[in-house]
């Protein structure tokens, strides 16, 4: 007799058969094409687009603030105080200049 359902592969995110029609081999195992989302925002990934982690799939940009959120954060600072009138270094550079001027004077 022939058993129906559950025989193959199962989705590591909804953990259902995932027939051949709707494979998707990605992170060491087969996804629904309609499961294979970030784990984070749920943004359609393709092959091309995810990146794994910990047996789960993300976007690269959710994926960067899961791994290196620090990094992420480091450059906005930088872009916000690139953007500002005057550049980086020389707002900087003033800020640390000011205690060894007001120094020499007294």
């Amino acid at each position: 007799m022939p058993q129906y359902g559950g025989g193959g592969d199962k989705c590591p995110r909804c953990q259902k058969t995932v027939y051949p029609a709707e494979k998707l081999l990605a992170c060491s195992g087969s996804w629904h094409k309609a499961c294979f989302k970030c784990k984070t925002c749920n943004s359609i990934l393709t092959l091309a687009s995810y990146k794994d982690f910990s047996q789960e799939v993300f976007c690269k940009s959710c994926y960067q603030d899961k791994l290196h959120p620090h990094e992420r954060n480091r450059k906005q600072l930088e872009t916000k105080f690139n953007r500002q009138p005057g550049g980086g270094a020389s707002a900087a550079t003033t800020a640390e200049a000011a205690p060894e001027a007001s120094g020499d004077q007294e």
